[in-house]
């Protein structure tokens, strides 16, 4: 009989783990299989929750992923926030975050300005109106994060959060590959 979390893999048809090639690749309760299975199941989870979020929020606000998420960092952030920043928080690279910040700025919802600091570097700042889109935002974003976490606890929610942000630490600290 196969166990819950067997089960709950298998209703997710992220992978067949009873081939013979996923066997060769990763022993039963091997470690490796336990990674992987993690790194299957976070690359999953993440694609599913960015492609519901953006049509549920494309639907009820007409912002983008990439608008919201944008207004949203800026929003919070201690000013002032260069391009960098926005790019290493946002954690994308530059030619789409030019992109979404000339969209932006056109609609009046960014102000970019000089770094008197660094002439390399621009300054961005949210404008009012661009907070009127972030206070349009919350609420469902907020309503869409209770729906997907309904199944969750407080502690389990925070227990993930901790997880995570110890692979998001690992990932960062990570050699990259020199050829």
């Amino acid at each position: 009989m196969k166990s819950e979390q067997d089960q709950a893999f298998d209703a997710l048809g992220v992978f067949d783990r009873d081939t013979p090639q996923y066997r060769a690749y990763f022993p039963e309760d091997s470690r490796d299989e336990a990674e992987f299975q993690l790194t299957r199941i976070l690359a999953i989870s993440a694609r599913r929750w960015g492609t519901h979020v953006e049509s549920r929020m494309l639907a009820r606000t007409g912002q983008s992923r990439s608008r919201w998420q944008t207004l949203f960092v800026l929003s919070v952030a201690q000013p002032p926030v260069t391009t960098s920043l926005l790019s290493e928080r946002l954690a994308i690279q530059w030619p789409p975050l030019v992109r979404t910040l000339h969209s932006l700025e056109a609609d009046g919802l960014i102000r970019r300005y000089a770094n008197p600091h660094d002439k390399r570097s621009r300054y961005i700042e949210i404008t009012d109106a661009g907070r009127a889109v972030v206070d349009r935002v919350q609420p469902v974003l907020s309503e869409i994060r209770t729906e997907v976490f309904a199944n969750l606890t407080e502690e389990e929610v925070r227990i993930a959060t901790r997880i995570l942000e110890k692979i998001a630490t690992g990932v960062a600290s990570a050699k990259p590959d020199t050829d």
